[in-house]
Formats: C-alpha cells, structure tokens, sequence
C-alpha cells in the first residue's frame, strides 16, 4: 500500500479506535509512514528500474518484516512505561496497521532474514493493474473520509 493509503487508514482507525485523532495527527503521520523508510536500500539499488520490478517483498528490509515489529514493539513497550501512555498507543496502533496493512495486502517475507520464503495471501486483487485500481480508489475513499472526519470543517 502506498504511504498516503497507510497514514489515511491509521488516522481514520485512531479516531475510531480512541477518538480525537486530530491532537494526534503528527504522531499518526510519523508512525505510520516512516517504516517504508527501509525501501530506500532497495530505491538506490534498483534506481530507474523501479517500475519495472515495483515493490514487492524483495524491496523490504529486515525492519520491515516480523523482526522490525518485535524491535518496535519492545521499544514501544519501554515507552509506554515513561511517556504519555495514549501517545506510545497511537504510535504502536500506527506501527502495527503498517505491518498488518503491507502483510494483508501483498507479497511478504514474515520471517526474512532467516527464512526467504514468500507469503502471499491473496485478499487484495492481485496482478499490477488490478492493484492499482484498488490503491488509488480506496486511497481516495479513505481521503474523503479523512475530509469529513476533521473536526470544526462545519460540514
């Protein structure tokens, strides 16, 4: 999913989830998109073919499979017991719809680097254009319920 799926969908899940989603706005940005930071290795080794392999589980780092979530989660953990606790909950629910959201919705390797073998659930229409279409329609599904969501738009 792309970055303004993964911020969209983790806003929207907040402000379900716990309310006042909006005080939280930077934090949700922040938590829910700066995994995707790990396909950078991957932008620089491909450079302009890109397109052509897109982004599938090779483009993902170690962090971006179960062992980032067990690294952010125990750091997670040790924030929770310092820091405003309803901020570490935002940023954990963020962190982990991210992995959710990318495993759900294609190709993963969950336990890369110590096993390469690809997970593949098929809930998401699969092939490139079907993919597409559902990225950029549900995108701007969730962007118009992020419009209506934030508060004092009078509307």
């Amino acid at each position: 999913m792309n970055i303004v799926f993964h911020f969209l969908f983790s806003y929207l899940f907040v402000n379900f989830a716990l309310g006042n989603a909006w005080a939280y706005i930077a934090i949700i940005f922040i938590f829910s998109t700066a995994i995707d930071l790990t396909h950078v290795p991957y932008l620089l080794k491909t450079r302009g073919n890109v397109l052509k392999r897109r982004f599938g589980s090779e483009s993902r780092t170690r962090f971006h499979e179960i062992y980032g979530l067990i690294i952010l989660s125990c750091l997670a953990c040790v924030f929770y017991l310092f820091t405003d606790r309803l901020m570490v909950e935002v940023a954990a629910m963020c962190i982990v719809l991210h992995f959710a959201l990318d495993f759900l919705a294609g190709k993963s390797m969950p336990f890369y680097p110590y096993s390469k073998t690809e997970v593949f659930l098929r809930i998401f229409p699969y092939g490139y254009r079907n993919k597409i279409l559902f990225e950029v329609l549900s995108t701007v599904l969730l962007g118009v319920l992020f419009w209506l969501s934030i508060p004092n738009l009078g509307l």
